[in-house]
């Protein structure tokens, strides 16, 4: 933790280098592109923290990049997976039961890019929802989602997909949004979903969130075309991503140039409380919220912001953007107050593969966080210190400091790591991590623990549709006869009575 003026100095100088503006990658048309490179095979030796490699799993035989993006978890029964979202190459359907020897087990072919996943439970059914972000493109259109859907070429939004047979996906509809669906985020009552369009400037439109209703997933409706602010700067001012609080009270809505606070107790009408622009933070990737207890037991709001510097555009040095802190417990809600900011403990020359910050996940109850850093790999931070850090505007951190303290990390030669996440962490702290890279494909890695605490076990819910037992199916006749027989009874009983 920078706590002298020479380590502030280095610091702000790194912070100064971070925050020049680069012409913006393509990932905000129709995926991020892979910056780093590999060999014949992918690297099996790398260096890491308190973290070991486990298994690498390619999406085909091609030998070349496997694009992959987004990861989300579902747990069926007994059963666990992952679901790794690809460019182009599916949805790819990985049992994780076993870590340390993941299985694919289905693909489901929708060769559409991003892929951005979320999964829920609707009555007896799992759902996943899949992005096209861009049109759908003549690949997707021949592939099974555009035939099962009837897509052309040109279209752009979402795929519902059936996922309760995980071996067998199904393709249920399609939520069109024309400017594309960069991501898509469910509501956490699982009724709606809202777009994140992500379009740069150059597409003229008024910037908006696009809400569903999809109550019923065969036949979801357009609520309504939530209209945005305009903030000049960045690459423009459109919702890059949505994170909700577990209420689904509040929604954070990253967007490029800014971060919007909504109330959200009415999905169908969401109104703004405040807006975050931080002109040190180039391109707002994605805010996420947290509460964390302090000593004296009573409750502080966080909401973490990571800067995806340049539209995560090849990279001259490390560590690119990083993550920035803002105290929004009660009336700050309505003006957030920023602790500081944090960076990888890696400020060096990268030589063109992408160095910034990516896909985060905050673990609450574990005060812990995952997050892809493309090229440096994947990390994992202790945030416990967050609790009580008294911090300002003009702190910076490298790998130690304003609260968060790194604590493992790994780091191929070949890594351009987009997410990075887990589903279950023991008391110790220590979990099997999954990396879904776009050079390398599916990656499992194990972080060892925690060296000075506990935390509470993260286990992985099950959203399995309930099932009825074997007695309960072998009694289900009886059920329905048990009244007629009673009534039955009764009525021999009576004319026994009257003869």
């Amino acid at each position: 933790m920078p706590t002298n003026a020479l380590a502030r100095l280095a610091a702000a100088s790194v912070l100064a280098s971070l925050v020049l503006v680069a012409p913006p990658a393509s990932g905000h048309g129709d995926g991020d592109v892979a910056t780093n490179t590999r060999g014949i095979e992918v690297e099996t030796q790398g260096q890491g923290k308190r973290m070991e490699f486990v298994a690498n799993l390619q999406y085909d035989e091609t030998g070349g990049v496997q694009n992959g993006s987004d990861i989300e978890f579902v747990r069926l029964g007994r059963k666990e997976y992952a679901l790794a979202g690809t460019l182009r190459k599916g949805m790819q359907i990985i049992d994780i039961t076993k870590p340390r020897n993941p299985r694919k087990v289905a693909v489901y072919d929708c060769a559409i890019s991003q892929g951005d996943i979320q999964v829920w439970r609707t009555g007896g059914r799992v759902l996943a929802s899949y992005t096209a972000d861009g049109t759908v493109r003549a690949e997707g259109a021949q592939s099974q989602c555009g035939r099962d859907l009837q897509l052309e070429p040109s279209d752009a939004g979402t795929v519902l997909v059936d996922i309760t047979s995980p071996s067998n996906p199904q393709s249920l509809s399609f939520l069109p949004v024309p400017q594309g669906s960069h991501n898509m985020t469910l509501h956490p009552s699982g009724d709606y979903l809202y777009n994140s369009n992500s379009d740069l400037y150059t597409s003229g439109k008024v910037p908006n969130v696009t809400i569903y209703d999809v109550r019923n997933p065969l036949d979801p409706k357009k609520v309504v075309d939530y209209e945005l602010p305009f903030t000049p700067g960045s690459l423009g001012t459109e919702s890059h991503d949505i994170t909700f609080d577990s209420s689904g009270d509040r929604a954070y809505v990253a967007a490029l140039s800014q971060t919007l606070v909504l109330d959200t107790s009415d999905p169908r009408r969401p109104e703004l409380i405040s807006k975050i622009v931080d002109p040190t933070i180039n391109v707002v990737h994605q805010s996420d919220p947290f509460r964390v207890q302090r000593p004296n037991g009573t409750w502080r709001e966080l909401l973490i912001i990571t800067d995806e510097r340049a539209g995560a555009a090849a990279s001259a040095e490390c560590p690119g953007g990083g993550l920035h802190v803002y105290d929004i417990t009660g009336k700050k809600e309505q003006s957030p107050e920023k602790l500081g900011a944090w960076f990888i403990p890696a400020a060096q020359v990268q030589a063109g593969a992408t160095c910034t910050s990516h896909v985060l996940r905050i673990y609450e109850r574990q005060k812990m966080m995952t997050i892809a850093w493309y090229a440096q790999g994947v990390r994992v931070l202790d945030i416990a210190g967050l609790a009580t850090y008294q911090g300002s505007a003009t702190d910076i951190a490298l790998g130690d400091g304003i609260g968060m303290k790194e604590v493992g990390n790994y780091v191929f030669a070949d890594s351009d790591a987009w997410s990075f996440k887990t589903n279950k962490i023991r008391r110790d702290g220590s979990f099997f991590g999954y990396a879904n890279d776009l050079v390398r494909g599916f990656d499992v890695f194990r972080f060892k623990g925690l060296q000075d605490r506990k935390v509470a076990p993260l286990k992985p819910k099950d959203v399995a549709p309930r099932k009825q037992s074997q007695q309960a199916r072998a009694l289900a006749p009886l059920a329905v006869l048990l009244p007629a027989i009673v009534v039955v009874g009764l009525i021999r009983r009576r004319l026994r009575q009257d003869g």
